[in-house]
């Protein structure tokens, strides 16, 4: 319980902090912000899920509605939050209908993967590849504090996804939650930090 708490604490409070300072940028920024602000909202739901939904019977469909959830938050909420932070650091612009299609080959991708059987493999690779790209958007990001918060949460984002398959030994579920909480809170730090930097620059 724990773990979700502080993790639907860390996403609620991006998300509000995100969209708030997006209202006062530019197009390309605002829009960058607006998407890491919804796909943390996913992640707060997921958690939400975790946290108030419990079994009441064996008819009931919680542990679905449970399953749904994660599954929103992990294969659409993450690599938006990834892709959103990656083209604040390079300077891409893609417009609203731009990040719906975005969404939509993300949910495409993980039924495809899914109905394949390559649900692990897929998670895994997933995990590395949004490692990957925020160590990425830290090598562009120009204010040193933003790259620094965004680097380190490239690991504890990796570890809180797939550290049962990277890891020898086992991490509490709980501990591997918490380390995604932090690797999420990293990340809207960096993104607030550079957005504020470079505003107050121009």
């Amino acid at each position: 319980m724990l773990g979700n708490s502080l993790l639907l604490l860390t996403a609620l409070t991006g998300a509000v902090l995100l969209f708030r300072h997006s209202e006062r940028l530019a197009e390309a920024p605002q829009s960058q912000l607006q998407v890491s602000s919804l796909s943390l909202v996913f992640i707060a739901l997921a958690a939400m899920g975790q946290l108030l939904l419990t079994p009441a019977g064996p008819g009931q469909d919680v542990a679905t509605l449970q399953r749904l959830l994660d599954n929103l938050a992990l294969y659409a909420g993450l690599p938006l939050l990834a892709t959103a932070t990656l083209a604040l650091a390079m300077g891409w612009y893609w417009s609203k209908a731009g990040w719906g299609r975005w969404l939509l080959a993300l949910f495409a991708l993980f039924e495809l993967c899914r109905r394949m059987g390559l649900g692990e493999d897929y998670t895994l690779w997933l995990s590395v590849a949004l490692a990957a790209a925020l160590a990425g958007a830290a090598w562009r990001l120009r204010s040193l504090v933003s790259r620094a918060a965004v680097l380190l949460a490239a690991p504890l984002v990796l570890l809180g996804i797939s550290a049962d398959t990277l890891l020898t030994a086992e991490l509490p579920a709980q501990l591997q939650t918490v380390l995604l909480a932090g690797g999420l809170g990293l990340v809207s730090y960096g993104l607030l930090h550079q957005t504020r930097a470079t505003t107050q620059a121009q």
